[in-house]
């Protein structure tokens, strides 16, 4: 298991050293007071989360347990947001601020002999991570969500101290987006949805559809039976994919590496409208979606997702 999260904590890598250029605090912070006022009364469960350029507008804390993360991207590139739970080591709670000083340079360090061609030491550049890096928790988030796009994930939150962030690459490199977000142990009221339709990840078996989608609003289950890195260092997740023109699917299918030049680089070659980041073996998270008529897919950000049965093509008919 720890091998496990060795490995899935790279998906953080993505996430940390996206930091290579900060927002104004100030603006940010007014910006999410704003928010935090909007949204956060006793018993709410819904956590409006907006990008308006290469940030993260969200509450600096919110209640444990069933939580709605409807996240509005009003900026002109693709991003995602992974939300990260922090681990108590040797009797200390790590912090965002941990994450922001000990794990980026590493990054940036590995990526760019990556970027390279030195593709061998840019791995091993890793094991300079710091020793609890590990024991990172990846608690799942909102997939990939398009310029002018809104999608809701709900994941069940314990309470800690986490981490939003996003690694989507433009110009070659990964977004600098990271935030801090505390989950207290006052639990929300909120009981865990029921879905329309299910969807079921693993290595073994790729993702599994266990019902029909139709066309309107639907609510998606997304059951992960395992959690194990891929040759990329990841593990698995599930984004919602709008196909608009012969050839998408072929597209995406070999956008979704970041180890790629041109993997997870935007503008991205199709619309995204929402989906959950990775989570640990048993977790579900439900997806909030509304289908026009048309095709669709259900893809993992795994290298060459096809070969895995983790590229997924549907139809939306019009209802009778």
């Amino acid at each position: 298991m720890k091998k496990k999260l060795i490995l899935l904590s790279m998906t953080a890598f993505l996430l940390i050293f996206v930091g290579c250029k900060e927002n104004k605090k100030d603006e940010n912070t007014d910006q999410a007071k704003v928010v935090e006022n909007e949204i956060q009364h006793p018993g709410s469960a819904v956590v409006k989360v907006k990008t308006t350029g290469m940030n993260f507008i969200l509450p600096e804390s919110i209640p444990s347990g069933w939580t709605t993360f409807e996240y509005k991207n009003e900026s002109p590139w693709s991003h995602f947001m992974l939300v990260d739970r922090m681990p108590v080591y040797e009797g200390k709670q790590l912090t965002f601020t941990d994450f922001t000083k000990e794990v980026p340079q590493v990054f940036y360090d590995a990526y760019d002999l990556i970027k390279a061609g030195e593709m061998e030491k840019g791995f091993e550049e890793f094991g300079n991570l710091p020793a609890w890096f590990s024991n990172i928790v990846f608690s799942g988030g909102v997939g990939l969500v398009s310029p002018g796009e809104t999608a809701r994930t709900t994941l069940y939150l314990e309470p800690g101290t986490y981490v939003v962030e996003c690694y989507v690459k433009t110009d070659g490199v990964f977004h600098p987006m990271r935030a801090p977000l505390v989950v207290t142990d006052s639990g929300n009221m909120s009981e865990e949805p029921e879905a329309d339709f299910t969807v079921s990840i693993s290595k073994e078996k790729g993702i599994v559809i266990d019902g029909k989608p139709e066309a309107g609003q639907q609510r998606m289950a997304v059951f992960f039976e395992d959690q194990e890195a891929h040759e990329h260092l990841l593990g698995h997740d599930v984004h919602v994919v709008k196909l608009e023109h012969e050839g998408d699917a072929a597209a995406v299918n070999a956008w979704m590496n970041w180890i790629d030049i041109n993997g997870l680089e935007t503008p991205a070659p199709v619309t995204f409208i929402g989906g959950t980041q990775d989570m640990p073996e048993g977790s579900t998270a439900y997806v909030d979606l509304n289908l026009d008529p048309g095709m669709y897919a259900l893809v993992s950000e795994v290298p060459d997702p096809l070969s895995k049965n983790m590229l997924k093509v549907f139809t939306i008919e019009i209802n009778p």
